[in-house]
C-alpha cells in the first residue's frame, strides 16, 4: 500500500524554497532514509544516505527504486500543487500528515515569512524522541509478553458481508476516484443533529449509499474504520503504522432505523470498541500474530501465510472510511487552499479518506473500478442529507507504486 498527500496552495510553488524545505525535512526525519530490501529468509530496511528526491511533476514517484533514490518516501510539485509519496508500511495517515506538515512548515518560512504561528511541528535541531522510529508493534509485543489482559470480548465482523466486487454491478480494473468539499459548518451541522462526528456521519452515508444500490441483498454493508493506537499502546509519537478497525455492522435492520438512532448506533460501537483494554488486547493479538509470522524461516512461505492473513483482513468489510482528525496548520492555513489523501490499496474496493483543514472537509474516494455507481449514490446521498458539496475532480488515480526491486 502507498499513500500520497496532495496540497494546492493558493500561490505557485518556488523551486528553490521547497527544495530547500525537503532539505530541511531530511535533517528532521533522518531515520526515514532507509531501503526495502529482502534475502532467503526477510524483508528488511537498509539505511539509505542519499539525499530525498524533489522533483517538478504531477505524477507519482515510484518508490523504492532509482525514480526515488531507493527512498520509501518521495516529494514533487507541479504549479500550486505539492505531493507527498509514501509507503504505507513505514507510516500511516497520522505519520504522513506530521511529516507532511513540517514540510509545509519549512517551506512557508522561505516562501511567506521568517515567522509562523503553528502548534505541534517536528523542527529541526529539536530532540527525538526514540518512539518516533521504533518498531513499535515489537515493542508493544515484549512489553506486554506477561501482561494478564482482562477478558474483554473483540469486536467479529458480520459473516454475512457484501463484498462489491461479488455483486455484478462493478468488475475490478483501472482505480479512479471522487474529490469534493465540503463546507465544515455543513457536515458539522448534520453531524449535530443527530450528536455524531464526521467519521460516523461518513460511514453512515457511505453504507446507505451502498445499500441503495442494492436494496434487495441480504448481505450487510460492513463499513471498517481505522482507529488510532498510539495511545493504547503508549507510544503516541510514533510516525509507524498503528491503526486497529472498528467495523460498523450496516445490517437491514440498522438502515431502516432513522438517522437518530443509526448515529446512537454506529458512536456507541466506536465508543465500546475504542476503550483502551480492549484496544491493547486486540493489538497484543495482532502483534502476537505478526510475531509468529516473522518466525517462519523462509522468506516465500512467510509471504504467503502473509498473503492469506491480508486476504481474510480484506474480506471483513464492504468499505473503508479513513478520518485522522482537523489538521491545525496556524498561520500556514492562509496558504493552503486544499489538501486530498489518496491510498493505494487495490483489493480493499472503496476507501473513503476524510482530512480537514480551516473551514472545509476535503473528502477522497478511491475504488478499484472506473464505474461510477457508488459514487453517484454517494452523492445522492448528501443531496438527501442536505450536506452541501463541490466536486473538484473525478478520474483515474495516479497513486505511488512500490518498485518490484526487492
Amino acid at each position: 500500500f502507498t499513500l500520497r498527500l496532495t496540497y494546492e496552495f493558493k500561490d505557485e510553488i518556488v523551486k528553490e524554497d521547497i527544495e530547500e524545505a525537503v532539505k530541511d525535512l531530511e535533517k528532521r526525519f533522518s531515520y526515514l532514509k532507509v531501503t526495502l530490501k529482502k534475502d532467503f529468509k526477510e524483508f528488511y530496511y537498509l539505511k539509505n544516505d542519499k539525499p530525498f528526491v524533489i522533483k517538478e511533476t504531477s505524477r507519482a514517484i515510484p518508490l523504492n527504486g532509482e525514480d526515488s533514490n531507493g527512498h520509501l518516501i518521495a516529494f514533487s510539485y507541479k504549479g500550486k500543487r505539492l505531493f507527498v509519496n509514501a509507503y504505507h508500511g513505514q507510516m500511516d495517515g497520522t505519520g504522513i500528515f506530521r511529516v507532511s506538515k513540517a514540510l509545509i512548515y519549512y517551506y512557508c518560512l522561505r516562501r511567506y515569512s521568517k515567522e509562523l504561528k503553528v502548534e505541534d511541528v517536528a523542527k529541526v535541531g529539536e530532540p527525538i524522541d526514540e518512539e518516533e522510529y521504533l518498531d513499535a508493534y515489537k515493542t508493544f509485543y515484549e512489553a506486554n509478553k506477561k501482561t494478564r489482559f482482562t477478558k474483554q470480548k473483540l469486536q467479529n465482523p458480520a459473516r454475512n458481508i457484501m463484498i462489491l466486487t461479488r455483486q455484478g454491478k462493478v468488475k475490478p480494473g483501472t482505480r479512479s476516484g471522487l474529490k469534493i468539499v465540503v463546507p465544515q459548518k455543513d457536515l458539522m451541522a448534520y453531524c449535530s443533529s443527530y450528536d455524531g462526528s464526521p467519521v460516523t456521519a461518513l460511514a453512515l452515508i457511505m453504507a446507505e449509499a451502498i445499500r441503495n444500490v442494492h436494496p434487495t441483498s441480504r448481505r450487510n454493508v460492513v463499513i471498517g474504520i481505522p482507529v488510532n493506537l498510539r495511545p493504547a499502546m503508549g507510544l503516541n509519537k510514533s510516525n509507524g503504522n498503528l491503526f486497529g478497525k472498528i467495523h460498523i455492522d450496516y445490517s437491514e435492520r440498522l438502515g431502516e432505523k432513522d438517522i437518530e438512532h443509526q448515529g446512537t448506533i454506529c458512536r456507541g460501537t466506536i465508543i465500546r470498541y475504542s476503550d483502551p483494554d480492549i484496544l491493547r488486547k486486540s493489538t497484543y493479538k495482532y502483534c502476537k500474530m505478526l510475531h509468529h509470522l516473522n518466525s517462519i524461516p523462509v522468506r516465500g512461505i512467510k509471504q504467503m501465510a502473509a498473503r492469506m492473513v491480508a486476504g481474510k483482513m480484506k474480506r471483513c468489510e464492504t468499505a473503508d472510511v479513513t478520518y485522522v482528525g482537523q489538521c491545525h496548520y496556524g498561520d500556514m492555513e492562509q496558504y493552503i487552499k486544499s489538501m486530498y489523501l489518496d491510498l493505494d490499496s487495490n483489493g480493499l474496493g472503496i476507501v473513503t479518506l476524510l482530512a480537514a483543514i480551516g473551514d472545509k472537509f476535503f473528502i477522497s474516494i478511491n475504488q478499484d473500478w472506473e464505474d461510477k455507481i457508488y459514487l453517484e449514490s454517494f452523492l445522492e446521498v448528501l443531496e438527501r442529507r442536505n450536506i452541501s458539496f463541490e466536486v473538484e475532480s473525478y478520474g483515474l488515480l495516479d497513486t505511488s507504486k512500490m518498485e518490484n526491486i526487492v
